[in-house]
């Protein structure tokens, strides 16, 4: 049996992979407002060191229908629960997705009894933000502070200097040139103590060429908060990695 999970934790909307960025919204808006109505406790913008962590993942089916693959992970990176949905992105059949994975959700947060549910704290390692490389325009300045104020919001704590314990999150920006525009990749890395790599998070996306050259905006919060979802998840495989080599 997978461990309890635990609402007064709440869950983390983290967002869905590959979606269209007015569906994302639109669709995360209406789940949380399902879920309030459920009394499961979520958020959009901010997450505790407990809060479980909700990722969708949007792809296109054969028959002109959307599938929409969901996983909870657990704050020691365990996967709680997995399910997947298909239906059309019309406004009705967008509140009845949203519906349906609402009352999936509140199901899996409310199994078992939260009384002797077992408590689930957990201490994220601090982080070392180094300033991004390779960023044009003020990239290297506004990405840097936006990467440490979504980190903040997910109540990791972020340090400007090296610390005993501390793992390394470095940004690193590369851009090209395509007939359809500039594609701008944009590379974040979990680094350990003895400087081992142990994983990565990339973006990727086509902007009109230029775009990026002079300030960045909003654009540098929106690239961050993506960022920063999948550094959160390294963070927490980095966590049960040091765990488990204590447990031994």
């Amino acid at each position: 049996m997978p461990p309890e999970l635990e609402a007064k934790f709440g869950l983390f909307l983290a967002g869905i992979d590959n979606a269209p960025a007015v569906f994302e919204s639109n669709f995360i808006r209406i789940l949380g407002e399902e879920l309030t109505s459920r009394d499961v406790v979520s958020s959009r913008v901010v997450a505790n060191q407990g809060s479980y962590l909700l990722v969708g993942e949007f792809s296109e089916t054969p028959t002109d229908s959307i599938r929409l693959s969901w996983r909870i992970v657990a704050a020691d990176g365990v996967v709680i629960g997995l399910f997947d949905q298909v239906g059309a992105t019309d406004e009705a059949n967008l509140a009845k997705l949203a519906q349906d994975a609402a009352n999936r959700i509140a199901l899996l947060m409310k199994a078992g009894d939260p009384p002797r549910a077992k408590s689930r704290t957990l201490t994220l390692p601090t982080v070392v933000l180094h300033p991004v490389d390779g960023a044009p325009g003020d990239g290297r300045i506004s990405l840097t502070s936006a990467m440490s104020a979504a980190l903040g919001r997910r109540s990791i704590r972020v340090l400007d200097d090296s610390h005993d314990g501390a793992l390394v999150v470095l940004g690193s920006v590369k851009t090209s040139i395509r007939g359809d525009g500039q594609l701008v990749e944009v590379h974040w890395s979990v680094i350990n103590e003895v400087g081992r790599e142990l994983g990565s998070v990339t973006q990727s996306n086509v902007v009109p060429v230029g775009m990026l050259d002079g300030s960045w905006g909003e654009i540098a919060h929106a690239v961050a908060d993506g960022g920063a979802d999948g550094v959160i998840v390294l963070l927490r495989e980095a966590h049960r990695s040091r765990s488990s080599v204590r447990l031994d």
